[in-house]
């Protein structure tokens, strides 16, 4: 008799849905709120597709390797070389390091500046970071045994965050849009689809199927994008696009502030508030304990290594200390960060990368498999270049605002 399927692949669906559900729902309807709503829908749409197809061939090769242990730079280093495997790591660390820092400036600029506490944001990171910094050194048993009811709270706070968002929405603001902003929001869109680090979970979960963890990502993936979009078209449908007011996008765009901010100036909603609180706090506090723990260890393995020692204060002061100083140093980096992480280690991570990929497995195959690497890396690429000459002023789509 067949092993039952359905409830492992129900249950893998959610906990890719779960990554999904994170810090990108409140960068998102910032970053793409200045191109509009239809430029947003079809960026969030070809950034689902490429970390959608990325996935599937992650998980066609995890699952028919059949191995209950996995690390990425050992993963692409089997599949590209040694190029490859260093590549992986110099990317893994942007990637780490970038949503950590981002976590930290986003928690403490929307506590600040929702709560107008007359403290310094620093000493709000500084909290911030030691009580989760502290969860990840000593508390992660605590946190794995309570983590299904943390992802089912974050999972209602959004509910109610998106029903009490809904309540002054003007389809109206939906008709506008500016097509030159449109690479602006692709690498945070990239980032609120990134769920691969968990693929090996999902294969040994699902015993290995490749058939039934493909399902299990394509739903939860999906799920993801409905709720983004609706997510993104409450934001847009509710905001001024321009203007420099506090409850319109550009102000918050040019402030590096979350959705959920100019969200309540605009709603003035108690509900909308605790809400939305109570979602980005437990958000990006089981998100910074997931990076956190995978930051950790891959900072041991890689000082045990080549470093030959496994100090714990080294370790844990190669793993925390420069996202703390980072976040210190500047403390409005939320979105800057992001762009980073999603544009430049995601990005080639697990879009270029995967691209080569599959290519590779492409030889000699159908033309439609090799068009898809070729515009995995295509698109990648573009977006990597894309976002490094924003940060070092080559490329500037967005005019500054007017001086007061």
């Amino acid at each position: 008799m067949d092993r039952p399927v359905k409830p492992p692949l129900i249950t893998a669906s959610f906990i890719v849905l779960g990554n999904c559900l994170g810090v990108g729902v409140l960068a998102l309807p910032i970053k793409y709120g200045l191109a509009g709503f239809v430029p947003a829908l079809a960026g969030i749409g070809l950034a689902w597709a490429a970390m959608l197809a990325s996935a599937f061939i992650i998980a066609g090769k995890v699952c028919r390797a059949r191995s209950d242990t996995f690390d990425i730079p050992s993963f692409f280093g089997s599949e590209l070389g040694t190029a490859g495997k260093w590549l992986a790591i110099a990317c893994n660390l942007v990637l780490l390091y970038g949503v950590l820092t981002a976590y930290l400036s986003g928690i403490s600029t929307m506590v600040t500046r929702l709560f107008r506490l007359p403290v310094d944001r620093n000493l709000v990171t500084l909290v911030y970071f030691t009580l989760t910094t502290g969860l990840v050194l000593f508390g992660v048993k605590a946190y794995r045994k309570g983590n299904a009811l943390l992802i089912a709270a974050v999972w209602v706070c959004f509910a109610g965050l998106v029903v009490t968002g809904v309540r002054r929405f003007d389809p109206e603001l939906l008709r506008v849009a500016d097509w030159k902003c449109f690479p602006i929001g692709l690498p945070i869109a990239i980032s609120a689809f990134h769920f691969h680090n968990i693929i090996p979970t999902l294969s040994r979960s699902l015993r290995h199927d490749v058939t039934a963890t493909r399902k299990a990502i394509f739903l939860g993936i999906f799920l993801g994008l409905v709720i983004n979009l609706a997510w993104v078209m409450i934001v847009l449908g509710s905001l001024d696009r321009t203007g420099l007011a506090p409850d319109t996008i550009e102000e918050s765009y040019w402030h590096e502030l979350p959705a959920n901010v100019p969200m309540y100036y605009f709603l003035h909603s108690r509900v909308f508030l605790a809400s939305s609180v109570i979602f980005a706090i437990l958000s990006v506090t089981a998100s910074y304990m997931a990076n956190g723990t995978g930051l950790h260890g891959f900072m041991r393995d890689l000082s045990t290594t080549y470093l030959k020692t496994g100090n714990r204060i080294l370790v844990g002061a190669l793993a925390f200390l420069p996202p703390l100083a980072i976040s210190l140093i500047y403390p409005a980096i939320f979105l800057d960060a992001l762009d980073i992480v999603g544009g430049v280690g995601e990005t080639v991570l697990f879009v270029v990368l995967p691209g080569f990929i599959l290519l590779r497995m492409a030889r000699g195959r159908s033309g439609f498999l090799r068009g898809v690497g070729y515009a995995l890396i295509g698109l990648g690429c573009l977006i990597t270049a894309y976002v490094l000459a924003d940060k070092i002023g080559l490329v500037d789509l967005v005019p500054p605002p007017p001086s007061p």
